[in-house]
């Protein structure tokens, strides 16, 4: 699989409750940039995160709208939907990778209006 089906497939397992993708496509120094300050390195806390999420909304599904790929980096544009509990956000999504696992995260992320 290149990054971008990588990228893509990570969202839709997880989305699916897969958290076994955590932890299978993050490195273990993982960082995620828009966690609070004192989150540790690695897939826990990603896991963690993930896992609370698909608790609160148990149908979320996510809906990629754009996946672009330059040298290490993987941006998505996406939405993510839970209509039974109100949930809907859209956001944009870069990754950093080291070979085939992700090692870095930004985003920005908005409330559906």
């Amino acid at each position: 699989m290149d990054q971008k089906q990588i990228a893509r497939s990570y969202f839709e397992r997880i989305t699916a409750g897969d958290l076994g993708a955590v932890d299978e496509l993050l490195t273990a120094d993982f960082v995620d940039h828009d966690a609070p300050p004192d989150t540790p390195r690695g897939p826990e806390a990603a896991k963690a995160f993930a896992g609370a999420m698909i608790s609160h909304h148990p149908e979320l599904r996510i809906e990629i709208a754009d996946v672009f790929g330059e040298d290490d980096r993987v941006a998505l544009r996406l939405r993510w939907n839970a209509e039974a509990t109100g949930y809907v956000q859209y956001g944009i999504v870069v990754f950093r990778f080291e070979g085939d696992k992700i090692a870095e995260r930004w985003s920005a992320y908005m409330s559906a209006a």
